[in-house]
């Protein structure tokens, strides 16, 4: 059986880097953003509200340009024990050790994958940096590796304009673990990261109704 993992809002949970605060004013730093720097194609397909996935071969980026606060979308992403009602794939998502900023999370994902069955668990360890980054990394479960960080930033719409849209990027390392088709685990993997993103959108949506 292959052993694949969907990589949900508590994907979004494990260790790395830290990050300085981002500037929630407005201003031209605001303008310059992550999002006009991007290719035209690119750009016009987050402002159209369609998730955007790059990389290839476990080293991806994934990005979705959400109209919400960063309460909101921080409080879609550490939500982690309701995940399931709004991921796709997970049936199971429980906290196991809180230590202030530090939690570790639990996991489990079901799928169909090429008329098989496929079960697989993942135990993250996850460090939040409030309201703007959450770094993770897996300890235990079925994969080789797994580590990265969620993002967000504060995007104004023109220049000199308030912020009135939040940038949300995955950055992440995968590898299964031996045994299991690479190939194919990387394709699902790569497509799981636009359902997730979708997923998101709509409870961030969903919440700021």
């Amino acid at each position: 059986m292959l052993k694949l993992i969907h990589i949900s809002v508590i994907a979004g949970c494990f260790g790395a880097l830290s990050l300085l605060p981002l500037p929630l004013a407005s201003g031209s730093s605001l303008f310059n953003s992550t999002v006009d720097q991007l290719p035209t194609e690119e750009r016009v397909l987050l402002r159209n509200g369609q998730p955007l996935i790059t990389g290839e071969n476990g080293q991806y980026t994934a990005r979705v340009l959400l109209s919400t606060s960063a309460d909101t979308v921080w409080s879609v992403l550490t939500d982690y024990s309701n995940t399931p009602t709004f991921m796709p794939y997970v049936v199971s998502s429980k906290v196991i050790t809180v230590n202030g900023n530090q939690k570790v999370i639990e996991q489990v994902d079901v799928r169909q994958v090429f008329f098989v069955t496929a079960r697989s668990r993942i135990r993250s360890a996850i460090t939040e940096t409030a309201k703007t980054r959450i770094d993770f990394q897996a300890i235990d479960g079925d994969l080789k590796s797994l580590k990265g960080y969620w993002l967000l930033e504060p995007i104004a719409p023109y220049t000199g304009a308030k912020a009135n849209q939040i940038l949300l990027t995955q950055v992440i390392e995968v590898q299964p673990k031996a045994g299991t088709p690479s190939r194919i685990f990387y394709d699902v993997f790569k497509d799981s990261l636009g359902e997730s993103m979708s997923a998101i959108k709509r409870e961030t949506e969903r919440r700021t109704q």
